[in-house]
This record gives C-alpha cells, structure tokens and sequence, in this order.
C-alpha cells in the first residue's frame, strides 16, 4: 500500500513539475515576439485491479500544446501585407508630394518668371538689357527642369536600392526558413518543437511584409512549401530559391524581380508581388515613371512651342530667328527615344511634330519578318494594341523600309528594323519612350540677346464663308518676302479657253485668239472663212452663220477683209445679243483660207492684288509668269507660287468650286523695334496648347500635382485602414496565442500547491513504510 502512494506522489510530483515548467517558461516569454503561448495536456493513468475494484494510479503529461489557430494566423499574415504595402506607398508618396511642392513648383516658377521677363521686354523690345533678363529667365527655367528630372531620377534610384536591401533580406527568410524545415524533419515521427514552429511563425509573418505569401503545410511544418507573390515557390521543403534584381528588355533601366532556380531566372509578374516590394514597384513605374513623362511633356511643350516662335520671326538684326532652346527633334534625340535590344541593328527615329497631341508613357513596337513583308504590332501606353477604324492594323504591313506612321503627334520614321534584310521568322520589340528625358534635354541654346526674334511676319488667311467648296488654303512658309507684303484676293473661276488654228492656208495672215476673253457663252467649235469677194464670215460647229460686228457696231454676217475693226479684231455676238470679241486676223489671207476657233471652258486660278485691283503674275511651274493656273492644281504639292519667287507661298487643296474666294494678308517680315513675337510668346502661358487643347503647358503640372496629391491622400487613408485591420488581426492572435500574466500567476500558484501536496502524499507513503517496518 505505501509503494502504491508513493507511485502515486511521485506522478503527481512530475505532472506538477511540468505544469510549473511550462507556466514558467510562459511567464518568461511573456514579451518575445510571435510566442505562442503553451498549454499541458494532463491526463489520468490507467487504473488498476485489485481486489474486486479499479484503483487509479495517478496521472502523466500526454503532451504540450501551442495556443494556436492557423485562421487568425493566416488573417495576422494577410494584413501584415496589406499594411506594410500601404505603408511604403504612403512613404513614398509623402516624397512624391514634397518634389511637387518644392522642385517642381520651383519649375514652374521659373517658367512663369520667363513670360514675364517677355512681358518686359515686349514693352522695349529693343532693349539688350531686357533681352538679357529673357536668356538669364531661360536658363532658369532649363535649369529647373534638369533638377526636378535629376530628383526624380534620385527618388527612381532610391527604390531600385531600396529593392536590392529587401530582395536580401528575403533571400535571407527564405534560407532560415529552409534551415527550420530541416531541423523540424529530423525531429522523430509525432514530436514537435513548438519553439521552432513559433519562430518559422514569425519568419513568415516578416516575410509576408515583403511579398504575397502562401503556405502549404506538410507533416511536422506548417511551411513546408512558401509561395510568394501571385503562385512563384521561394521555398520547397528544405530547399530555398533566391530573388535578385534583373534589368529589363529591351529597357535596361526596367529592373524587374526574377526568381532564380539553376542557372535561369524568371521574371515575377511586378503586378501581383504586393507588400514592400509590389508598393516599392508600383510607385516606380506608375507614379516616378510618369511624373517623368509629364515633367517631360511639359519641357517639350514649353521649349518647342517658344522655338517654334523664334524661328518664325526676325532678331534684331533682321535675320531669321534661331532656336532659343535644344531642339526637341535633334538627330540625337530622334533616336534615344527609341530602347531596342543589345545588338539590334533596328534604326528608328521619333519625331515630335504636334505638342498638343502628345501623350505620357511608352509605346511598345513589335515587328516580325516572314521573308516578304514586316508586319507591326503598335500598342498605345496603357497597353492595349492600336487598330484602324475599321479594325486592322494600326501599322499595314509592307515589304518596302523607310515607313513613316503618325501617331499622337508623333512620326516614327522605320529606318530599318531587325536588318538588312532580317532572317524569315525574326520578330523584335522596342520601347517608344517619346517624353522620359524631355526634362533632362531641355538646355539653352543662345547667348546673344540680339538673337530673341521680337517681330513675327503676320500673315492671315481666311476663306470666304459663301463658299461652296471644300478647299483648304494655307501657308506653305510663315515667312514671305516684304515685296510680296499686302493683301490678295485668290479665286476659283470657270473662264473660257480660246484655241485658234490655221492649218494648210496658202496666206500669210496670223490668226491668234484673244488670251482671257469672256466668252464662256459662247462655247463650241467656229471656222472662219475669206471668200473671193474678200469677205470674212464665221460659221459654227453646224455650218450656221455667226453673226459678227463691224466697224460701225453693226451686226452683219460678213466683214470686209482685211479688217477695218479696231485691232483687227473680230467679235461675235452671242446669242443673248452680247457682244464677245475672241480672235484678231491680221491682212495676207488670201482667198479660200479658213481658220478654226474652239472655245471651252474650265477652272482656273487667279490671283489678286486688292488695293491694285490687279491680277498678279504666277508662276506656272516652269517658270514663265501667267495670271491664270489650271485648278486643280497640277503640281505635286498644290502650291502657288508668285512669279520671280524661289519659294512657293500658298498651297490650295483640291474639291474647291468656281466662284469660291479666299482672302490673304501678307504682313512684312523685318521690322525693327516690333513686339508681335514677343506678344505670341507670352499668350503660350495660358492657351490651352496641349493635351488635345485642354491645358496649357502649366496645367500639366497643375494635373500632376493633384493627381500626386490624391494618390497621397489615398495612400493615408488607406495606411490608417490596414494599420487598424493589423490591429484587430494582431489581437485576435494576441487574444488566442498570447501569455495572460494574471492567468499564468494563478496558474503558477495552483501548480505550486499540487507540487506540495504531492510531496506530502510522498512523506505519507514514507512513514506509513517507516511505521510497517517499525512493526515488523
């Protein structure tokens, strides 16, 4: 009996002992980090037979449990994502909205000092002192836009860095995560080291501020296979795969996450990583990436537009004015717009021809060879392909190079793609980047005040709004020589065509037709006869008699040959009585002779001066001076072009009507002291010039700093969202694993008093022994 109650002391002595074990290392752990707090799972011992009855034989520790529930843990993991995304986001953006405060803003501001420094010199435009303030403004304004692009550049940067230190220390959870696997496979079949498991806990709940990640469990692990991002393994089992930084195709500075196993590493879709490394991508290519194109897009708008001027007008000295800033379609940046792959002989040049059309982000070209022709894929900056109206390709295959294509006020001119030919099958991509570094290449051009071109030949064109027709005059240069300088009026008119004949006439007289006569009413095919009676008669195309004017205003059907009328002229009368004169026969047609005369009509072109009221000379394209040209216009371009010019001045389009019109004022191309010039540059502050004439060039960094703005407003919101959906999630762990002080203390103290009284069941079954012994 005293060995069955020491049996019995001793098991409860050792469960008690374990309990206080257990207690107490949860009492010590009250403050570690991801510790799941653990719980005894007591059990009694199997009872015993003896004498009739069952008798228990005390109790033993089945096992240690952690407190754990692998639904909050999952929520715990998810909203750590979700927080520490938004919390970069919100970082970053914080950033963002300070470069639009400060450097950007500074931009602008000295964009705003140039127009006012044109608006002072406007006012003395002969000044060299203001001139001087205007390139000082200029080189400001230049300057700044080179320091908001080198900040962002530095922000871009900045994340790459910060990608590389993450990509490191994830590279780092990974291996520690493995190396767990490893030491929780070798611990025997059923036995867990809850321990261990709490720090792979807390290794995949730092990893999860990172990326994405999904755990699959397998026996003994509850990570035995880490998935990151949107299905990529960074760890199987005991193995471990690495991230590193990448740089893109055919963009080098694209950097882009790869996974790599072996000798290879893939690319991770950015879209789907999330945590740090997704927001810290997301902010790069969405937000820096753009607030360079639009930082970009405003430089080029700015300084092509101000060019645009300046080449159109004249300096103070007279000359033709010169490109005050870097010219935005050099050779060299007509090709850096292009990044095509290491090794590719694609040439491509893009052009920028219309500011106003312009777009932010990359354009992606893809062309492939099938041994005849190139075929393109062109897909617009949101990624998504572009198509004619009618559905086909934005880009008609072809199997001839050069090819130009305009798009979004671009020309991208296809030099040669791939090579000289490409082999059959060869296909390739290139990135368009039209405004990435638009910031960057912006500079000042001139260092001669006496360059600023303060007078602009004013020229206007308006067509007559009774016109019928759908012509379109325009300008083929904005500057036109002072000689031509006045107003014109240009004409569509049906007029008569003469043509006279002599064939075969034994005389020596010369019949010639009168040039511009008005004798559209009198249309056909005429002969004119000398009889023997030295009488001249005409007949029409039918043989009848055409009545004709004499000397007197006579109307007669014959006229003394040679002719007594004035100039020898021989006029017809119409048949609504007018009177037409149309030919002159000179004397020494003899008798028998006949001439034909055909009369037809057709669109012509004049034009005239106004305050002369005078046709002016064209040339007809071979250089002979006429005052009509056949309409349409023959010439290859349509131009018009004033007899004794180099240079044409008009261009007029076909489908225009006999008796449209079009007014023109040529303005004079020097003048000292003007300000015209001066006057346009500043109007380019306000007007709506760019995005499809929508915004003016600061209204593109009034849209990016709002845009910056709600983005940051979002990214606080939605920080302060996560951070109390992390709460709630971390305390329902909390509440679940967590160590209560004031449970484990009353546990202590109920432990520590079945330890003393177990002990006391142990000194009662020793002196019960001792009283036996003392009997015997």
């Amino acid at each position: 009996m005293a060995s069955d109650l020491m049996q019995l002391g001793i098991s409860g002595l050792r469960t008690s002992q374990k309990q206080l074990d257990v207690t107490s290392h949860n009492i010590s752990n009250v403050h570690t980090p991801g510790y799941s707090r653990q719980v005894v799972d007591q059990k009694a011992a199997d009872a015993q037979w003896s004498g009739g009855n069952y008798y228990g034989s005390g109790a033993y520790i089945d096992s240690v449990n952690r407190a754990y529930d692998q639904f909050a843990a999952r929520e715990l993991t998810l909203s750590t994502t979700q927080l520490e995304a938004s919390n970069v986001r919100q970082q970053h953006m914080m950033m963002l909205d300070d470069f639009t405060s400060k450097s950007a803003v500074n931009t602008v501001n000295s964009m705003n000092d140039f127009y006012n420094s044109v608006r002072s010199l406007s006012d003395h435009p002969n000044d060299l002192g203001s001139r001087q303030t205007v390139l000082e403004s200029a080189n400001q304004a230049a300057n700044s836009f080179n320091n908001s692009y080198e900040t962002l550049t530095n922000i871009r940067r900045d994340v790459n860095e910060q990608l590389d230190v993450t990509l490191e220390r994830v590279n780092a959870l990974g291996q520690e995560l493995a190396a767990i696997n490893t030491s929780l496979q070798e611990l025997p079949d059923g036995d867990k080291n809850h321990d261990l498991l709490d720090k792979q806990r807390g290794l995949i709940n730092e990893l999860a501020k990172y990326t994405k990640v999904t755990v699959l469990a397998d026996k003994g692990s509850l990570a035995d296979k880490v998935i990151i991002g949107s299905g990529d393994t960074l760890v199987s089992g005991v193995e471990s795969s690495q991230l590193k930084m990448v740089s893109g195709d055919p963009d080098l500075e694209d950097k882009q996450i790869a996974i790599v196993n072996g000798n290879q590493a893939k690319a991770i879709k950015s879209d789907h990583i999330g945590g740090g490394l997704g927001a810290m991508l997301s902010i790069r290519d969405d937000v820096i990436d753009k607030s360079l194109d639009e930082m970009g897009r405003m430089a080029i708008g700015f300084s092509k537009q101000i060019n645009d001027l300046q080449q159109s007008g004249t300096d103070l000295t007279g000359a033709m004015g010169s490109a005050l800033f870097t010219d935005v379609n050099s050779p060299t940046l007509l090709k850096e717009r292009v990044l095509k792959p290491l090794g590719s002989q694609t040439d491509i040049d893009v052009k920028i021809d219309d500011v106003n059309a312009l777009k932010a982000g990359d354009y992606k070209l893809t062309t492939s060879f099938d041994g005849t022709d190139y075929s393109f894929r062109l897909f617009d900056p949101a990624g998504n392909e572009m198509k004619q109206a009618d559905g086909s390709a934005y880009i008609a295959a072809t199997d001839t190079l050069p090819l130009e294509v305009n798009v979004d006020g671009l020309t991208l001119t296809m030099n040669t793609v791939m090579g000289t030919p490409p082999a059959t099958g060869q296909s390739e991509t290139v990135i368009i980047q039209p405004m990435r570094r638009g910031a960057a290449n912006i500079g000042v051009e001139m260092n001669d005040p006496r360059g600023l071109a303060g007078h602009r030949q004013t020229n206007i064109v308006e067509a007559n709004p009774n016109n019928t027709g759908t012509a379109q005059l325009s300008q083929t240069s904005q500057q036109t020589p002072d000689a031509l300088a006045g107003t014109y009026q240009i004409d569509i008119i049906n007029s008569a065509d003469l043509v006279a004949g002599n064939t075969g006439n034994s005389g020596t007289a010369t019949f010639e037709a009168i040039s511009g006569a008005a004798a559209e009413n009198v249309v056909g095919n005429y002969t004119i006869t000398v009889n023997a009676a030295n009488k001249l008669s005409m007949n029409d195309g039918s043989g009848n008699a055409v009545k004709l004017i004499d000397d007197t205003g006579a109307e007669v059907t014959e006229l003394d040959y040679p002719l007594t009328t004035t100039g020898n002229t021989v006029t017809m009368v119409a048949s609504d009585g007018s009177q037409v004169s149309v030919a002159t026969l000179g004397a020494g047609a003899a008798v028998g002779d006949s001439f034909t005369l055909n009369i037809t009509t057709s669109d012509k072109l004049t034009v005239k001066n106004t305050q002369t009221n005078t046709l002016v000379d064209l040339d007809d394209g071979s250089g002979n001076p006429v005052q009509a040209l056949a309409y349409p216009l023959t010439n290859a371009n349509k131009e018009i072009t004033f007899a004794g010019q180099a240079t044409p001045t008009f261009s007029l389009t076909d489908n225009g009507q006999a008796g449209d019109n079009f007014t023109v004022s040529l303005g004079r191309s020097s003048a000292v002291g003007g300000n015209s010039n001066f006057l346009a540059m500043q109007q380019i502050q306000h007007e709506k010039t760019m995005n499809e004439g929508k915004s003016s060039v600061i209204d593109l960094f009034e849209g990016l700093a709002t845009d910056i703005g709600m983005q940051k407003s979002n990214a606080d919101k939605t920080a302060e969202v996560n951070q109390l959906d992390f709460d709630a999630a971390s305390e329902r762990v909390s509440n679940i694993s967590g160590v209560n002080l004031d449970e484990e203390a009353a546990n202590l103290m109920k432990f520590q008093q079945s330890y003393m009284a177990s002990s006391r069941i142990m000194s009662v079954a020793k002196e019960t022994f001792d009283t036996l012994m003392r009997a015997v």
